[in-house]
């Protein structure tokens, strides 16, 4: 694939950079003296939330020379957009960035938003109250083109009932194409823990995916963290062994199998780990086979629970894509920009789907990768 595809082009994983003032003006008042604050002259996502700084990746400990390399590198990449402040990220210049790389649609994540609730013993009224402030802005986000921009929803899992109400409102009220969580552990809970069945429940019968999005530096438990100081091995390492964990959470944890229904999809993170892991899960559900407090709860392997049940996002330039592929099929890869975030290949980013071609995928396994797999997905 030399040059643009002829089908058009999903991304499955994009940005926005949410106005320092959104939970000013979105949050309701009750919840006002709580609220999320940021630096409306802030060319980054610092953010402050019950006093926390966010991230902890830019605090002088971890490293001010690596915050200033990110954000002036950042800077410079989206220079126009930051020059005008809180009107920088809008709608109309999402729709510019995509019309200039040739994005037909983009599925919106949070910014600011991936750690607007990722304080680990959060009251979940707070958690929730800030989610919803954040889902009513990015509603009207997407008003500028609902086709072209789709909303997933922000969710925090410190109360697990009032989550599977706000998905309910996120997805019923506001017409969102599905909801988010992160993989740590809220209120000391990994995601497999059965308190979330009512939040999984409502999922499954809304029938939107379930996302799972990492972002580094959070008062949470997070891999890496706890035994390492640079940003290096803090940030390689949170992605995909958080995702590792929310993927054992949800095969072997049991959370497919009490939810057949649930649509998962693993974000950020690469995919090319997936083979090995899923085969490492397999061989320990079929050693402990006749351990039933280790595997009497499923009734299929891990591996069967993720073709059937999961997706995952991974790199046109990954080492092994095409194992990957073997391994849990051509329909459940999903390509995604980042855009606009500092490592995002941006501008530039359908030159780098168009490395599938030549590192094992076919044209037709391109086109799930970035169009058929989140149509479907996504209900778009």
């Amino acid at each position: 694939m030399s040059q643009r595809p002829s089908h058009p082009i999903i991304d499955s994983d994009g940005h926005v950079q949410e106005p320092s003032d959104l939970w000013d003006r979105y949050i309701d008042r009750e919840w006002y003296d709580f609220r999320p604050t940021a630096n409306p002259q802030a060319t980054d996502n610092m953010i402050y939330v019950l006093g926390y700084p966010m991230s902890k990746s830019f605090l002088p400990e971890v490293g001010s020379t690596y915050r200033k390399t990110v954000v002036d590198m950042w800077n410079q990449r989206y220079r126009k957009e930051f020059d005008l402040g809180d009107a920088g990220f809008s709608p109309a210049s999402h729709i510019s960035a995509m019309d200039a790389e040739g994005i037909d649609q983009m599925v919106l994540y949070p910014g600011r938003g991936l750690y607007v609730c990722s304080v680990e013993h959060m009251d979940g009224r707070l958690s929730s109250a800030i989610c919803r402030a954040y889902n009513r802005w990015l509603h009207e986000f997407c008003q500028h083109d609902p086709r072209r921009l789709v909303g997933i929803a922000l969710i925090a899992l410190h109360d697990p009932a009032l989550a599977a109400e706000e998905a309910r409102y996120a997805v019923e009220e506001l017409g969102m194409h599905g909801c988010m969580v992160r993989p740590n552990p809220y209120a000391g809970r990994n995601l497999d823990d059965p308190a979330y069945d009512v939040f999984y429940a409502e999922m499954a019968r809304l029938g939107v995916p379930l996302a799972v999005h990492e972002g580094s530096g959070v008062w949470m438990p997070e891999y890496g963290w706890e035994r390492f100081s640079t940003h290096i091995a803090r940030h390689a390492m949170c992605h995909p062994f958080e995702q590792m964990a929310a993927v054992y959470s949800f095969t072997v944890g049991g959370v497919m199998e009490r939810h057949p229904g649930l649509q998962v999809a693993i974000l950020e993170s690469g995919g090319t780990w997936l083979p090995y892991w899923l085969w490492r899960l397999d061989e320990h559900v079929e050693f402990l086979e006749d351990v039933p407090q280790e595997t009497g709860h499923l009734k299929m392997m891990p591996s069967e629970y993720f073709r059937r049940q999961g997706w995952i996002s991974c790199e046109p330039s990954e080492p092994n894509l095409r194992s990957l592929v073997d391994s849990v099929g051509a329909d459940r890869i999903l390509w995604a920009s980042d855009y606009p975030h500092p490592d995002a290949k941006f501008p530039g980013v359908l030159d780098e789907l168009a490395k599938a071609g030549p590192n094992g995928l076919t044209e037709d396994e391109i086109r799930h990768y970035s169009y058929e797999n989140p149509k479907r997905l996504y209900n778009l």
